[in-house]
């Protein structure tokens, strides 16, 4: 009897072990069905997210073939949407179109048959324009900053309802991109006191660069300890000279503020950038990054011959006077004396005034600048005062700073608060005027011990220069903020004994804006200086 008991008990746990396996494998299958599960519902996000990716990745190449036919062509933007890139493909370059549907869209491989991503360009207009015209560079241009704005579309597929866009602006090389801007780091041969010295070398060491001129005995301006060049800088020069420990570029914004930004000081020849005048010599580039070193073999940026394209400019708005002119700025207005004739006007419509030579025009030189004998056929402006709205002033002949209709100050400055530019262009000199007894004697009356200029500077064909600036007793400080542009060094007085001492600020705003109309370095290229994606709302 108890071995029957003990089959029985063992009969009832017969099939126990099957009903875990089965359980188990139940319990597998469900981890199995949730991960699939898992795994096929992230494939649809998967795939958007990658789409997205090469809609992005389209829309960036359609920026890049943009930005490649204004490499080729630097006014290619002047035909708008009117040149295709050849005779057989699409061209993708449109007007700007509310619906995505009637653009024009172009493969990023062209001709290829299972090539999905494709891009459209639009112009986008100036404000009060609808589209881009080719016979009005206003209509895409912003005639005040000098940049303008495309937008980039781009899909996987034809029939896609998805596209990503972006958005950039463009502008050209400018030389509003440094607080100082020389051509050639000698001084002007046009500013030597000695007419005999100015023959001389106007034919040995004009228009050469530094490894050109070397035995020519040329003026050769050097950066001392002491010299703050506070931003940016460029010189087509070959180097530049220096004498014991200038420093390139700010460690602290004008308003004592810390700058995380670096400037570049650019020379077009070969490391390290300088040439030493004295022994010890040791610049420092205040370099965020601690490279503490030039930027070499910088590209050239070539000025133009003549500022006499804004002639035209200066027509629309009936601001082109003849010459010698004075003009006193006040906000908004301006007081003008030319020819014998004073009167007030408002500002030019388009921010632009020209003042055109007579007659062939002898001017002053600027070392022996007495102020009285300046034949009025000349174009010469005068200015001084505060400017509440962009302007640029521009003259066929000098551009000279001084006080002017009575003003107790040369100084030209910006209303606060009130975001305006101004550009002085000068086809020969910006001149500050300083007076001096006759024979190179004392400052004479009234003296003006500190002058402060905001402005964009450009001499095209000499420099920035203070009058006299080898004459009288030294004065305190000439301080710019904005931009000096120049073909040579001008000198604005000598270390110790005469002149003014350098303080010189960038504004950084010229970044992205410049005044109305401000030249450009011929043959500039363009670059993308902003770009952003388009985020549509839900």
């Amino acid at each position: 009897m108890p071995d029957l008991l003990k089959r029985l008990d063992a009969r009832a746990e017969r099939g126990f072990s099957m009903f875990l396996v089965i359980m188990a494998m139940f319990v597998m299958s469900m981890f199995v069905a949730a991960a699939f599960a898992a795994a096929n519902g992230d494939l649809p996000v998967a795939g958007v997210a990658t789409e997205r990716k090469s809609d992005y990745a389209a829309a960036e190449a359609g920026l890049h073939y943009y930005l490649n036919r204004l490499q080729q062509d630097p006014d290619y933007w002047t035909k708008c949407d009117t040149s295709p890139p050849n005779a057989t493909e699409v061209n993708p370059v449109n007007q700007v179109a509310a619906n995505p549907s009637t653009l024009r869209w172009r493969k990023v491989t062209p001709g290829s048959s299972t090539e999905l991503d494709e891009y459209a360009i639009e112009l986008l207009p100036v404000s009060g324009f609808t589209k881009c015209d080719p016979k009005n560079q206003a209509s895409f241009v912003d005639q005040t900053t000098g940049t303008f704005k495309v937008r980039v579309s781009g899909r996987t597929a034809t029939a896609s309802s998805r596209a990503r866009q972006i958005i950039a602006t463009f502008r050209r090389d400018s030389f509003l991109n440094f607080v100082y801007f020389t051509n050639y780091e000698n001084r002007d041969p046009a500013a030597e006191s000695s007419a005999t010295e100015r023959q001389r070398q106007s034919t040995a060491c004009a228009n050469k660069y530094r490894s050109e001129r070397a035995t020519s005995n040329c003026t050769e301006i050097q950066f001392i300890t002491g010299d703050q060049i506070n931003g940016p800088m460029h010189t087509n020069d070959d180097s530049v000279l220096v004498c014991g420990t200038p420093a390139f570029g700010r460690t602290t914004n004008m308003d004592g503020t810390a700058r995380n930004k670096t400037d570049a000081a650019e020379v077009r020849g070969g490391a390290p950038g300088w040439v030493s005048k004295c022994t010890g010599s040791n610049p420092t580039v205040n370099n965020i990054a601690n490279e503490n070193k030039f930027v070499t073999k910088a590209r050239m940026l070539a000025l133009p011959e003549s500022n006499k394209m804004l002639i035209d400019v200066a027509k629309l708005s009936s601001s082109l006077y003849t010459g010698l002119t004075y003009i006193r700025l006040t906000g908004t207005t301006m007081t003008i004396t030319n020819n014998g004739s004073t009167f007030t006007r408002n500002w030019p419509t388009n921010g632009v005034l020209y003042v055109q030579n007579a007659v062939t025009c002898e001017g002053e030189t600027p070392t022996a600048a007495d102020y009285a004998n300046e034949p009025t056929t000349c174009g010469n402006v005068y200015v001084s005062g505060t400017y509440g709205k962009s302007l640029t002033i521009a003259a066929e002949n000098d551009v000279i700073i001084t006080p002017t209709q009575g003003a107790s100050s040369p100084n030209i400055t910006e209303v606060a608060n009130t975001d305006a530019t101004l550009g002085l262009i000068a086809n020969n000199f910006v001149r500050v005027a300083h007076r001096v007894e006759p024979g190179c004697g004392n400052n004479q009356s009234p003296v003006f011990n500190n002058i402060v200029i905001h402005a964009a500077i450009l001499a095209l064909q000499h420099s920035f220069i203070v009058d006299n600036y080898q004459c009288g007793g030294r004065l305190a400080n000439l301080t710019v903020r904005g931009a000096i542009v120049q073909k040579y060094r001008g000198p604005v007085g000598t270390t110790p004994n005469t002149g003014y001492t350098k303080d010189y600020w960038y504004d950084d705003r010229f970044r992205y804006r410049s005044p109305p109309y401000f030249l450009t370095p011929v043959a500039a290229s363009w670059d993308v200086v902003r770009q952003h994606e388009v985020v549509k709302g839900s």
